[in-house]
């Protein structure tokens, strides 16, 4: 059985351009203070994607994406500013990830695993839909999100998530892959492998796919669209800006060394360069 990856898109989104990037110079709550409160203007609406990842061991799904619960607010904490100021969700019911599954006459049983670079409301609010499904997690990302008021302060919706939600752990054990030392092993072929990306929050990871047609890189949130990574320009909103320029380096170092087609969540251009194979080719390093 071959490789491969396609889209499962939950929907979309609409952001505060100072959450889409800001100046990585500004203290964190500065940043965010201005997406929040500061700016009034709103991107296109940008895609929620998830990835289905084809592999002989069984399919694998990358991010829950968005629940229709948070369309219009719906559901989401009526005193946090993040969720009422800051964010415009539009999913249908059947954009849900659990009826994008049903299209492709999956059930969550079928999956051999869900990998989740992150619990945001935008990539983690899916586990409901998905409860009989093993979801992996990296142990640093839960160590900072298992407390459900902390991790809502953060952006996560552990509303949706299923009673007693507790992922399994991922842990850095896998070999090294290009500017990475270690990595998360996900399949036993190494044609699935997780890398760990923090920056956007603690313990983000992305996953590197070696498909038949090309490698892929699922990037989550480590980057809002490709332009951003090249120009080495961080998302508005992160937890350590200047970590996160460390890992957007380490992605162009790392397409430097090996053709990759570059698949972050919420590129508008993410799914023509699926389509297409469209490889990164990155500028040099600033």
């Amino acid at each position: 059985m071959s490789v491969s990856v396609s889209i499962l898109q939950t929907g979309t989104i609409r952001i505060r351009p100072s959450h889409r990037h800001q100046s990585a110079n500004k203290p964190v709550l500065l940043r965010r203070a201005k997406a929040i409160f500061g700016d009034r203007r709103w991107t296109q609406p940008l895609p929620i994607n998830t990835y289905l990842i084809e592999h002989p061991e069984g399919p694998i799904l990358f991010d829950t994406g968005e629940s229709p619960k948070a369309s219009d607010h719906r559901g989401l904490p009526w005193w946090h500013p993040f969720f009422q100021m800051d964010v415009d969700i539009n999913v249908k019911p059947e954009e849900a990830i659990g009826a994008l599954l049903k299209q492709r006459n999956l059930s969550p049983e079928d999956l051999q695993a869900v990998v989740v670079s992150h619990l945001h409301h935008d990539h983690g609010d899916g586990p409901e839909d998905l409860s009989r499904a093993r979801i992996l997690v990296a142990q640093e990302h839960w160590d900072f999100y298992r407390k459900r008021f902390r991790a809502t302060i953060e952006g996560a919706a552990p509303q949706y998530w299923p009673d007693h939600f507790h992922p399994e752990l991922l842990q850095l054990s896998g070999p090294a892959l290009g500017p990475w030392e270690k990595t998360y092993p996900i399949t036993k072929d190494g044609r699935v492998v997780g890398v760990p990306t923090p920056g956007h929050v603690p313990g983000h990871m992305s996953v590197v796919v070696f498909a038949d047609e090309a490698a892929y890189f699922l990037g989550g949130d480590v980057t809002y669209d490709q332009r951003l990574l090249d120009m080495e320009e961080t998302d508005g909103v992160n937890s350590n800006s200047h970590l996160a320029i460390e890992q957007l380096r380490k992605i162009k170092t790392f397409a430097m060394q090996k053709p990759v087609v570059l698949l972050p969540a919420h590129d508008p251009n993410a799914a023509k360069r699926l389509v297409n194979n469209e490889v990164y080719r990155p500028s040099s390093l600033k």
